[in-house]
C-alpha cells in the first residue's frame, strides 16, 4: 500500500469494487472497472488508530478533533476556521458572479455549518485554492475533505432532501473546481454522470426562480461552458428543455440568459456536422440578436483607452459590474462560434456589420480571420484591465477558445504575461492554456 502525507491508505484494490463485490484488476490511480462504468474510484481508506494523531497534525486539526466530527466542531480548528473563512471572502464570490442574492457566498456557508457534505466542498475547495496560490502544504486538507465529499455524494439517494434542496449541485460545483485545479483537465473524472443533478433545474422552472438549486443550476452551466470551450466539445448537459429566460429583473438575469444562448450554441454548432450546422446557424444566430439587442446600455464599457485599438496591443475595457464583464464575454463568445461556423462570407459580412454598429467591436473587420482576431483582443482586454478573480475565473475558457485566433506577436505576449500573473491571484491551472494558445499559434504562423 502507499502512504501519503496526510496518513490516508490508498489501498491497491479500489474500494468502490469491493463494496460491490467485483474483481478490480488494481489499476491505480483509476481501475478499468471503475472508468468503464463512470464511477468515483475510491482508494482511500480510513486512518488507522496508529496514525491519527500524525494525521491531526497534517490536517491541521487541534487535540481532540477528528474528520468525524460535526463542521460546528470541526471548526474550532483554527486552521479549518481560516479556511472556511478564505472560502467566504475569496472564493465565493467566483460563484456568484450571475446571482444577485450571492447564495454561495450566504446560504452555501449557512448549509455548511450543519452539512458535512457540502462543509467538506467547501474546505476541499477553499484549501486546494489556498495550496496552489500562498500554501503548497493545504492540499493535504484539500485532498482528504475531496475523498470524504465524494463519498457523500456516493451514498445519496435520487429523493435524498439534499439533491432536491439543491445542497449536492452546489457541492459538484465546488467539487468540479476543485477537479480542474487539482488535475488541470477534465473536471468530470470523478464527477462523471453529475451533470444529472443540474438537469433537474426543469423541474422546478414553475416553482420559486431563486435559491441555492438555482444559482447551482447556473454555475454548473457556465463550468460546463468553460471546459466545452477549452475541450471545443459540446455541454455535457442537455439545454433542449430549459425554455428561454423571459423574466429578467437583474443583471445577473442578463448574464444567465447569454449563458443560456451559448450553451445553445455550443451544443449546436461544435461536434455536429457541418450539415446540420449550416441548419441551424439562423436560429442560433437570431438568438444571438435578441440578447445583444436586450443588453442594458450600462452593460458596455464606460471607459475604452482610445490609443490601444491597435492589433498589437490588448484594449484597455473598463466595465461597471463582474457580471458585465462576462456577459459580454459570453456574448463575444457566441459571435466567434458562429463565425468559425458560418456557411459564407455572407453571414461573417452580417455578423461584423451587427457587432460594429452595437459598438461591441471596433476597427476594420473584412475577413473571418479579421473578425476572430477582434474578438480575442475584446476578450482579452476586458480580462485583463478588470484582474477581478471572478471575472478571470469565468474568462478562463473565452480566452482559451478566442485568443487563438490574436494574430501579432506582441498581443499574444501580452496574453501569456496576464495569464501567468492570474495564476498567481486565482490558483488556476493556466499553463495547459498557454500551452494549448502557443501551438495553435506556432501552427497558424507557419501556415500563414
Amino acid at each position: 500500500m502507499i502512504r501519503l502525507s496526510y496518513n490516508l491508505i490508498h489501498f491497491i484494490v479500489s474500494n468502490t469494487c469491493r463494496q460491490r463485490k467485483l474483481k478490480c484488476d488494481e489499476a491505480f490511480p483509476v481501475c478499468q472497472r471503475c472508468s468503464k462504468a463512470q464511477r468515483y474510484c475510491d482508494r482511500s481508506g480510513r486512518p488507522t488508530s496508529a496514525s491519527r494523531s500524525s494525521a491531526r497534525k497534517d490536517l491541521g486539526l487541534e487535540e481532540g478533533l477528528s474528520l468525524d466530527h460535526t463542521p460546528r466542531e470541526a471548526l474550532e480548528s483554527s486552521n479549518l476556521a481560516n479556511y472556511f473563512r478564505h472560502y467566504i471572502s475569496n472564493v465565493a464570490p467566483w460563484y456568484d458572479l450571475s446571482d444577485s442574492q450571492c447564495c454561495f457566498s450566504t446560504e452555501v456557508p449557512m448549509v455548511a455549518l450543519d452539512e458535512p457534505l457540502l462543509f467538506s466542498a467547501v474546505i476541499a475547495l477553499s484549501a486546494m485554492v489556498i495550496s496552489r496560490t500562498t500554501a503548497p502544504s493545504a492540499r493535504a486538507v484539500a485532498e482528504t475533505y475531496h475523498t470524504r465529499c465524494i463519498r457523500d455524494l456516493i451514498d445519496l439517494d435520487s429523493e435524498d432532501v439534499l439533491i432536491k434542496k439543491g445542497v449536492a449541485l452546489a457541492a459538484t460545483c465546488l467539487l468540479r473546481s476543485y477537479e480542474i485545479l487539482s488535475e488541470g483537465r477534465d473536471p468530470n473524472r470523478h464527477l462523471k454522470g453529475a451533470f444529472s443533478l443540474a438537469s433537474q433545474f426543469q423541474n422546478y422552472l414553475d416553482g420559486p426562480s431563486r435559491g441555492l438549486l438555482h444559482s447551482g443550476f447556473w454555475n454548473y452551466l457556465r463550468e460546463d461552458i468553460t471546459f466545452s470551450l477549452f475541450g471545443n466539445c459540446p455541454l455535457k448537459i442537455d439545454l433542449d428543455p430549459i425554455p428561454k429566460l423571459c423574466n429578467i429583473s437583474s443583471d445577473q438575469d442578463h448574464l444567465n440568459a447569454i449563458s443560456l444562448v451559448l450553451g445553445r450554441i455550443i451544443n449546436a454548432m461544435i461536434g455536429s456536422t457541418t450539415e446540420s450546422a449550416e441548419d441551424t446557424w439562423e436560429l442560433m444566430w437570431s438568438y444571438v440578436k435578441d440578447r445583444l439587442s436586450d443588453l442594458p446600455a450600462h452593460f458596455e464599457p464606460f471607459s475604452r483607452a482610445s490609443n490601444l485599438t491597435s492589433l498589437s496591443r490588448l484594449p484597455a475595457l473598463h466595465m461597471l459590474k463582474a457580471c458585465h464583464a462576462a456577459s459580454r464575454h459570453y456574448c463575444l463568445v457566441s459571435i466567434a462560434v458562429l463565425a468559425i461556423y458560418a456557411p459564407s462570407s455572407l453571414q461573417i459580412d452580417e455578423l461584423a456589420s451587427f457587432v460594429s454598429s452595437l459598438g461591441f467591436l471596433i476597427g476594420t473587420i473584412t475577413t473571418r480571420e479579421d473578425l476572430l482576431e477582434h474578438i480575442g483582443l475584446e476578450i482579452c482586454g476586458i480580462a485583463f484591465t478588470s484582474s477581478e478573480p471572478p471575472v478571470l475565473v469565468n474568462s478562463f475558457g473565452p480566452i482559451s477558445y478566442c485568443a487563438k485566433h490574436l494574430r501579432a506577436e506582441a498581443s499574444q505576449q501580452q496574453v501569456v504575461r496576464h495569464l501567468t500573473v492570474s495564476r498567481k491571484a486565482t490558483g488556476w491551472p493556466i499553463e495547459q492554456i498557454i500551452s494549448d494558445l502557443q501551438q495553435h499559434w506556432t501552427a497558424a504562423s507557419s501556415v500563414s
